[in-house]
């Protein structure tokens, strides 16, 4: 049997050891970031029918830094409980508020505190011999994250450790509008002091954990990101110099550069562009996060955004995993998230396949490691022959 894959996988080694070199670490709205969306459009241009940047403006860091606006509330909160409790209580809810409407929904309400970037997306198009009938996108991303001390530290246990805040938050709240309606109602001092007791204790705790979170979610330390994410767009180039070679019958094949995945207003500008021709072809993307790894997970949902992926994206992808004999999980991602989740959201078929270490998160995910000594290029070879068979399989349906 022919490999359509070199099952070392070292020409897409090269390709990352490339834009590492020349690029660098690549935050979202950076020069560095322009500088691998040009060169991986150059390399789309050598076998692609069609190549073209989408560019669009947002403010990256909306994405993380809300926490300071959510943590000066919070204290804005504690300080005015000693004087209005009730005041307290709406100032804390405001912080609950911004940190569902910005991290869970996606919205951007406080993205205008912070500066605005401009970036691009390139799509890289591939036609097939006949009128295309079927539309796939193939997509990983070329930005590169910030260095996430407390993530990395705890993985998906800091999930914990943010659920923690959240409840002692909700319980401040509470404590507040109890003590403005004890006050009204006239309960007895001691009453009142017991309250207050308590609410000095969650405010001591509850400042120094949100502090922390604010501190420490994040560093100035950009990645070099090579596993995440561009083993992805390593494998989708692969893919789409394999197509151009050996033209499909009837779908059209759509090989996508995101920028911006890390604070996830790319992929969103990108449906907002896109999402009537993506509805009215029915196309599906299917995502790549992360290739360098242990085993591969078939995400149903990424739960952080709310978003539940497509029944027949994921078992297309778990077909074509079957018949190369590759093992694959299926189950929903509890933490973190891909740009899936922005056409998810838009019911939109979707979904992505991530590449898990034993400890359950990426290989070196977001932390100073992910560099492409630390890469298994045989990894990153298999994920791509399921990608490669996932369009085979999209163009021989019925």
């Amino acid at each position: 049997m022919v490999e359509k894959i070199d099952p070392s996988g070292k020409d897409m080694l090269k390709f990352i050891q490339m834009i590492c070199d020349e690029a660098g670490p690549r935050i979202g709205g950076s020069e560095a970031e322009s500088k691998a969306g040009n060169i991986i459009f150059d390399t789309m241009a050598t076998f692609c029918d069609g190549v073209e940047r989408l560019e669009f403006e947002c403010h990256p860091g909306g994405f993380l830094d809300w926490i300071w606006v959510t943590a000066v509330l919070y204290i804005l909160g504690v300080i005015s409980y000693f004087f209005i409790p009730l005041l307290s209580s709406v100032l804390i809810f405001l912080g609950i508020a911004i940190f569902f409407i910005q991290q869970i929904l996606l919205m951007e309400v406080v993205d205008f505190l912070f500066p605005k970037k401009k970036s691009f997306h390139v799509i890289g198009k591939i036609k097939p011999q006949t009128t295309p009938k079927n539309l796939v996108l193939l997509a990983g991303h070329h930005d590169s994250a910030y260095t996430f001390p407390i993530l990395s530290k705890l993985g998906s246990k800091s999930a914990i450790l943010i659920i923690l805040v959240l409840i002692i938050a909700l319980l401040n709240i509470i404590l507040g509008i109890v003590k403005t309606v004890f006050v009204i109602i006239g309960f007895s001092q001691s009453m009142l002091l017991s309250i207050d007791l308590f609410q000095y204790i969650l405010f001591a705790i509850g400042s120094v954990l949100i502090l922390i979170l604010a501190k420490f979610l994040r560093s100035n330390t950009v990645v070099m990101g090579a596993n995440d994410n561009l083993t992805a767009v390593a494998a989708a180039l692969e893919c789409g110099k394999y197509f151009a070679n050996n033209k499909l019958k009837e779908t059209e094949l759509w090989i996508v550069s995101f920028a911006g995945e890390e604070h996830m207003r790319g992929s969103k500008r990108f449906v907002s562009k896109y999402k009537q021709e993506l509805s009215d072809r029915e196309a599906m993307l299917f995502n790549l996060e992360c290739l360098s790894a242990d085993s591969f997970l078939l995400a149903t949902a990424e739960t952080m955004f709310l978003a539940k992926h497509s029944t027949k994206v994921i078992q297309i992808a778990k077909k074509a995993a079957d018949d190369l004999e590759v093992p694959v999980e299926i189950g929903p991602l509890k933490f973190a998230g891909s740009d899936a989740a922005n056409f998810s959201r838009k019911g939109l078929h979707a979904a992505t396949m991530f590449g898990i270490s034993k400890k359950g998160t990426p290989t070196d995910w977001h932390t100073v490691n992910d560099i492409p000594e630390n890469l298994s290029g045989e990894s990153i070879a298999k994920a791509t022959k399921i990608a490669l068979h996932f369009v085979e399989l999209v163009d021989s349906q019925k």
